[in-house]
């Protein structure tokens, strides 16, 4: 028989509680992590400060860190008349899916997905991209499929493999974007119910994007000169870069047929966006017709530019990144996004870049560069106006009034710019990438740049 002491009897039961005390601790620890994880964006403060110290966000660094290594895109032609205007968009896809996994010598077999962003393409580029795919070399064994969310679709296929990888589904991923706008046109709208004009919404959703500009200009007062005045920094900015040769480190050469007005055909090589209008001035601007309403203030000038174009960007967890030694470029911090309505479809980074902010536990004056898309001067305006940001961290390279706006491909080729700047200013830095969507949505991503 076995006796034990009253004093020993406690101190066996201070020994077990401790233990369980500190079981209870862990698991606690786990569930406030997890249920940091399932809380829907800008749920609490609590959330913010979470997702800081817990996931990796804002200025922190994890394993599990979904990180940028590379991007690269093509230049941007004009649609119909522009350097692209017979080149398929397999090729241009094929032309940055090569070039990235070449410059950072990774065999393609180490990618677990592609994911493509497509606008125009009949089943959203499905086909083609995987044309592509092969015209690059890929083996059969990877896999590839597209998306469409019209205007940020190739920052969507980010998503989507960032999303891959968080899941631990795949540990690499190429995020691609790709349109040609000369080969197809935005046009018929597919079959949809007769009940579309009973609803108010439904019916929105087919407004000419030109209208929704209109819209926000006429319902927010942006006066035709401040979108003029917008649109010739835009033309100023995107020539200051491309004469100071800031975009020759994201642009893939690519060596394409061209056929000239007598149907005679030669053989040109594009390195160069050849939307860009360096002798744009606010007179020139100023003389131009509305392009959507006769007494409208939306013209082609103060308009992104119907282009052609592809990106590719490469990301990966960063403890998979590392063991292959590949580089680091950026950190994806956060990503949101959002519904808004369809006939004010412009003020989507309004309300998304907010979400995508609180999100990464980050304000506005914290961000160095904003990409935002400039679908239209209008719509431009009023997000930088509406969320305080200052015009000299808008866009510092010119956007898409100058450069052009290739549907499917701008997300991504957003990434490649926004990122490439950041590097350039050779210290830690965030940047911001953004764009509203037709039909009513907008989406935008927080990205760091780690310093040099």
């Amino acid at each position: 028989m076995c006796y034990v002491t009253a004093e020993r009897a406690e101190c066996v039961q201070l020994c077990v509680l401790s233990h369980l005390t500190a079981i209870l601790v862990v698991v606690m620890h786990r569930i406030k992590i997890l249920s940091g994880h399932l809380r829907p964006p800008g749920s609490s403060e609590h959330r913010r400060d979470l997702w800081r110290s817990e996931c990796g966000c804002a200025g922190s660094s994890s394993p599990d860190d979904v990180v940028v290594v590379h991007g690269r895109r093509t230049a941007v032609g004009k649609a119909k008349r522009g350097a692209f205007k017979d080149t398929t968009p397999d090729e241009l896809l094929s032309a940055v899916m090569t070039a990235v996994l070449t410059d950072v010598g990774l065999s393609p077999d180490k990618l677990g997905d592609v994911c493509v962003g497509n606008v125009l393409q009949p089943g959203a580029g499905a086909l083609m991209a995987r044309v592509a795919h092969f015209l690059s070399g890929f083996p059969e064994t990877v896999p590839v499929y597209t998306v469409n969310r019209q205007c940020s679709s190739g920052l969507q296929a980010l998503f989507n493999i960032a999303g891959a990888i968080r899941s631990r589904s795949i540990d690499l991923g190429l995020a691609c974007g790709v349109e040609s706008m000369s080969l197809r046109s935005i046009g018929e709208p597919g079959d949809l119910s007769s009940r579309l004009t009973d609803n108010d919404k439904a019916r929105d959703c087919i407004i000419p994007m030109g209208i929704t500009s209109e819209n926000v200009a006429e319902k927010f007062g942006i006066s035709r000169e401040q979108q003029d005045a917008f649109a010739l920094s835009s033309q100023q900015k995107a020539a200051r870069a491309q004469d100071t040769g800031a975009f020759q480190r994201e642009i893939v050469p690519v060596s394409t047929r061209f056929v000239d007005a007598d149907g005679s055909e030669r053989q040109v090589t594009v390195d160069r966006d050849d939307g860009v209008r360096a002798g744009t001035t606010l007179a020139g601007l100023g003389k131009l017709r509305p392009a959507f309403k006769p007494d409208g203030s939306t013209t082609a000038g103060n308009s992104s530019q119907v282009s052609d174009g592809a990106a590719a960007v490469l990301i990966g967890r960063r403890s998979a990144v590392e063991v292959l030694g590949l580089p680091v470029l950026g950190v994806l911090r956060a990503s949101a996004v959002v519904g808004v309505p369809p006939d004010l479809m412009g003020i989507g980074p309004a309300v998304a870049i907010p979400a995508a902010l609180e999100q990464a536990g980050l304000t506005v004056a914290d961000i160095d560069v904003f990409e935002i898309n400039e679908a239209f001067a209008s719509q431009a305006l009023y997000c930088v106006e509406k969320l305080g940001i200052p015009l000299e961290k808008v866009n510092p390279n010119g956007g898409a009034i100058a450069l052009g706006h290739p549907l499917g491909c701008t997300g991504a080729r957003q990434v490649v710019t926004l990122l490439n700047e950041l590097r350039r200013r050779g210290r830690r830095a965030y940047g911001v990438v953004s764009m509203c969507i037709g039909t009513g949505m907008g989406a935008a991503a927080v990205f760091e740049y780690p310093g040099p």
